[in-house]
């Protein structure tokens, strides 16, 4: 009995829901050429698909696997294999759930006497000696790596206050990370991740380490804050309503996103590792109950422990001595939102209140409300945030707030409202003076049919009654881009859209305003927000693979039909393996032939039959059965 005939029978009798899980299991993709069962049998029979599913099984799924035979054996002859290779406490049931699992990631094959080997995966299996991957013995006798102690109470206290620190930073350099991507989404180098002028942008922004970005980017995608459209990073509209969220909910979302995200796999390694230290300790562990998971299992491991530190959900001075702090390890061992009331029992308290200085600086002295941080920040920019945070207030960060709509009036209230040390003279006049300013530039967008479209390409306009601050507009080097064209003496020109040229004015710090046709301002804002996609499924959708497979299955139905005798002919052929093929004679009956089939033609099957040495022919018309 071949390899690819066993499973392409066994896969042809699945159903459509088995099948699929199967697929998902084999990450075998959607778009694979597979055009019938003997395909999809042949790709699951390569030898780096199976090592790849083999990479997933834990330990004792593995011994199990590797305690099979050629003959089947029952679960509980199974049980006495593994026992007899010094596996401890073996459970018949727990063999059977696990020889099951096999099977049904065609690792194994059920017969009626029990589970047997499939021969592609005994000869990967039989290359583990040489990768250092243990045997079968070795599977099931190995003992797993001893727990490290239990932290002291003491040291538990010391961890919580570090891991909150942790966890408090991240949470801000998130808040941090879509607050700049709402106002310039980050572009998407082709060979993956941003690129290094946006990385640098947002390290700068968020004020952590560039190489922490990548780390941040994923964080915030998994939570569903940030849409990675392509060749894009933007800010989802869960982020927006996310900014407004405080400090230990904004944790919640972030932690119960790394805790939904978590691997299978990984979840079973994290599992037993709630009160000791992780570090090389945890790595130690994973390695020994995914022994054939490799660089893969290392990885996974890596990322998530780098995320939970980053959260807060461990802590400890170096690498390998992080061990996880209440919070980290009630997020483990029941949910997101309990976890998240013990976090914030050591985030500093949100303030409502700040000192106004003279020299333009706002100084809160803690966390900000967000909702009166988001405000804030409108016409104010974040110079640093440490045991304070301190904003400041400037002409360009004003005119954007009144590029916006705000108003000079709206902004001196607000002030007012926050300040313990009132309005100092300096702030006002500041106000003040880019309110009286604001607009000697205007900027708009052309209509059809105005002259200026009619003689050139020009989208956009720039005009001022001020001729002086429109030479320089015309002379000024960082506008080149646009090639700014005189079409009056009070108006220029632009190829450019109206908000490309308003921006790029507004950044070289000149008091611009947008405006209709009419000359009616209007607000512009540098927001831009992914939009609403519906959620990808959780697993790729194999339903027009498993549609093909089907049509070739109804095409060829019965197990005898002439052309699937045909197709498992021709993989026998292929393969050179051995088939015993059942022929109906007449006034004889039915008669078995071994044979190793050497072609198919004019509807006859040619081979040499091994047990009479003689060369047959047979008409495949004949054939009822082959195995």
């Amino acid at each position: 009995m071949t390899d690819i005939l066993t499973l392409a029978a066994n896969l042809r009798a699945l159903t459509d829901a088995a099948l699929e899980e199967l697929l998902n299991e084999r990450r075998v993709a959607p778009a694979a050429r597979a055009q019938d069962f003997f395909d999809l049998a042949e790709l699951l029979l390569d030898p780096s698909n199976i090592r790849g599913a083999l990479q997933r099984l834990d330990r004792p799924t593995l011994s199990v696997l590797a305690a099979a035979t050629a003959e089947p054996l029952g679960s509980a002859e199974l049980a006495d294999r593994l026992s007899s290779f010094g596996a401890p406490g073996v459970d018949v049931d727990d063999v059977d759930r696990r020889a099951a699992v096999a099977a049904n990631r065609a690792l194994l094959t059920r017969l009626d006497g029990g589970y047997a080997t499939i021969d592609a995966v005994d000869a990967v299996l039989a290359t583990w000696p040489t990768t250092g991957v243990p045997i079968a013995v070795q599977l099931a006798s190995a003992p797993a790596p001893a727990l490290p102690p239990a932290a002291s109470d003491e040291s538990a206290a010391l961890t919580d206050l570090s891991a909150a620190e942790h966890a408090f930073q991240t949470t801000l350099a998130s808040a941090e990370l879509l607050t700049e991507l709402l106002a310039t989404p980050a572009r998407e180098l082709g060979k993956g991740g941003p690129a290094l002028p946006e990385r640098k942008r947002l390290a700068m922004a968020m004020h952590v380490n560039s190489a922490t970005i990548d780390a941040y980017l994923d964080l915030t995608v998994r939570a569903g804050l940030v849409s990675h459209a392509p060749g894009l990073w933007l800010t989802s509209p869960a982020g927006e309503d996310w900014l407004v969220l405080q400090a230990a909910e904004r944790w919640r979302v972030l932690a119960a996103a790394w805790l939904d995200a978590l691997p299978q796999q990984v979840r079973t390694v994290l599992s037993g590792r709630t009160r000791s230290t992780w570090g090389s300790a945890l790595h130690d562990y994973a390695q020994w109950l995914y022994p054939a998971g490799g660089d893969w299992i290392r990885g996974q491991v890596a990322r998530v422990t780098d995320q939970a530190t980053m959260l807060g959900i461990t802590s400890g001075p170096t690498p390998n001595t992080q061990v996880p702090s209440t919070a980290g390890r009630i997020l483990l061992e029941t949910d997101a939102a309990t976890a998240a009331t013990a976090m914030a029992a050591h985030f500093p308290a949100h303030v409502s209140k700040v000192y106004l200085q003279h020299d333009l600086t706002v100084i809160a002295p803690g966390p900000l409300e967000p909702e009166l941080d988001l405000r804030l920040r409108s016409f104010a920019d974040l110079e640093g945030r440490a045991q304070a945070f301190s904003y400041r207030l400037s002409a360009e960060s004003v005119n954007r707030a009144l590029s916006a709509g705000e108003t000079a009036a709206g902004m001196l209230d607000f002030l007012s409202s926050l300040s313990l040390t009132g309005i100092p003279q300096p702030v006002d006049y500041l106000i003040s003076q880019a309110a009286s300013r604001f607009g000697v530039i205007r900027v708009g967008a052309i209509r059809d049919g105005h002259p200026d479209a009619a003689s050139s390409d020009s989208k956009s306009y720039v005009r001022s009654d001020d001729s002086a601050m429109l030479g320089l507009l015309d002379v000024d080097q960082a506008l080149n881009s646009l090639g700014l064209r005189r079409s009056a003496s009070n108006r220029l020109v632009s190829r450019f859209d109206f908000e490309v040229v308003f921006w790029a004015i507004s950044d070289a710090r000149y008091p611009v305003a947008a405006e209709t046709a009419s000359g009616e301002l209007i607000s512009l804002r540098r927001r831009r927000v992914a939009p609403p996609v519906d959620s990808p499924p959780p697993l790729p959708d194999h339903g027009t693979l498993i549609s093909r497979l089907r049509q070739v299955e109804a095409d060829t139905s019965g197990s005898t039909d002439l052309a699937w005798i045909t197709r498992q002919l021709d993989a026998a052929i292929r393969a050179k393996q051995t088939v015993t093929v059942t022929v109906e004679v007449p006034r004889s009956g039915p008669i078995d032939f071994t044979l190793e089939p050497t072609g198919v033609s004019g509807g006859r099957l040619r081979g040499r039959d091994k047990k009479a040495d003689i060369e047959r022919t047979l008409p495949l018309s004949s054939i009822i059965a082959l195995k």
